[in-house]
């Protein structure tokens, strides 16, 4: 009889198991989080920077420590976590193409802004990035924003999705912001 209870019990764990979903959607490593990060960057660079791509900063200030409201300033918790150094460095080296040059800072104080106009100084922009949020389905979502001026700025939460070995934007969800 108590072998009957074990295949029970141990029917009903498998079942609980199956109806859960299987495996949890896991961390990528530092060098996926660095491609993720880098694809995201791009996209701000080159189509999402609020002036329909064509801006073409001359400096990028990216913010070393991530904050998940750059999607979407409405959510309560930044839920800030610093962006370790062997992620920066590979995320610079990925965007190495690009005619901006790439400066990490800790702080938005650290952005140097014209002071009449509050405009990042010398045609440069801030990009914040927040979490590299993995889902269920192999997905990812990044909260990310730039800011070029008092009225010129923008964010959104992006979908990124490996295609063909590399991380693509295939999308956004939820809140998409312009000023």
């Amino acid at each position: 009889m108590k072998w009957i209870a074990r295949l029970i019990l141990s029917l009903f764990a498998l079942v609980a198991v199956a109806c859960a979903g299987g495996e949890e959607a896991t961390q990528p490593t530092d060098e996926e989080t660095a491609e993720i990060y880098a694809a995201v960057i791009r996209q701000i660079y080159t189509e999402d920077d609020t002036f329909g791509g064509t801006l073409q900063p001359s400096t990028l200030y990216i913010l070393g420590t991530t904050d998940d409201r750059a999607g979407d300033p409405q959510i309560g918790e930044a839920n800030p976590a610093e962006i370790p150094g062997p992620v920066r460095e590979s995320v610079t080296a990925l965007l190495a193409d690009l005619p901006a040059e790439i400066v990490w800072v800790e702080t938005q104080d650290e952005v140097p802004l014209e002071a009449d106009t509050g405009t990042v100084a010398e045609g440069g922009a801030q990009v914040t990035l927040g979490n590299v949020t993995p889902q269920d389905d192999g997905a990812v979502h990044v909260p990310a924003s730039i800011y070029v001026a008092n009225l010129a700025a923008g964010g959104q939460t992006y979908v990124l999705e490996e295609v063909d070995g590399a991380w693509t934007i295939t999308g956004n969800t939820g809140t998409e912001w312009i000023s």
